[in-house]
């Protein structure tokens, strides 16, 4: 009979922590702000560079510039230009953002929705769409690091490729070409 209260007592307290983890994940995200209102303009950029050996190097460099249309959703414009062993590409393209989760004050993650014309330097150009999750790290109130984290739909015009599903969340330290941004709201 002791062995089932004491089972009962372990359980009980497993249940309160868990409880207690529920209760400050949601008032970490009930009262986060999401660093961003009505009418902010932010510009970002990415650089990634990779070199191996007896391969040429790799880069990209990738700005944008938006502006917020409501208090957690932006449209903007991006551009990105590179070059690899194939030879160099440039992208122009919009996007839409919105930031859905906030964790704790600095963490902000967001969804982006981006429609691209590709033009490479050995084939014609090409239109593609992605929508991907994203996060930024806010270090002060106007700069924030920034990384994509996966990609969930894409399409690409030039091959007719159409891909849907979650394959996991990319790691940016363990990728061929991390790629990093800095972004400023002002």
């Amino acid at each position: 009979m002791s062995g089932i209260f004491h089972t009962l007592k372990k359980n009980k307290l497993k249940m309160k922590k868990i409880l207690l983890i529920l209760v400050a994940a949601l008032g970490l995200t009930a009262t986060a702000q999401t660093g961003f209102k009505k009418s902010d303009k932010f510009v970002e950029g990415s650089v990634s560079y990779t070199k191996t050996k007896d391969v040429d190097a790799t880069y990209t460099f990738a700005p944008t510039v938006g502006y917020f249309v409501t208090d957690k959703t932006a449209v903007g414009i991006s551009v990105e230009t590179g070059k690899d062993a194939t030879g160099s590409s440039t992208s122009v393209g919009l996007f839409a953002r919105h930031y859905f989760l906030n964790v704790g004050q600095n963490f902000k993650v967001y969804s982006q929705l981006g429609v691209n014309n590709n033009n490479d330097a050995d084939v014609k150009s090409y239109v593609s769409a992605d929508l991907g999750l994203g996060l930024n790290y806010f270090v002060t109130q106007n700069l924030a690091l920034t990384t994509s984290l996966t990609s969930l739909a894409s399409y690409n015009d030039q091959t007719s490729t159409f891909n849907v599903g979650f394959n996991g969340v990319k790691n940016p330290f363990t990728t061929t070409t991390p790629t990093f941004g800095v972004i400023y709201k002002f």
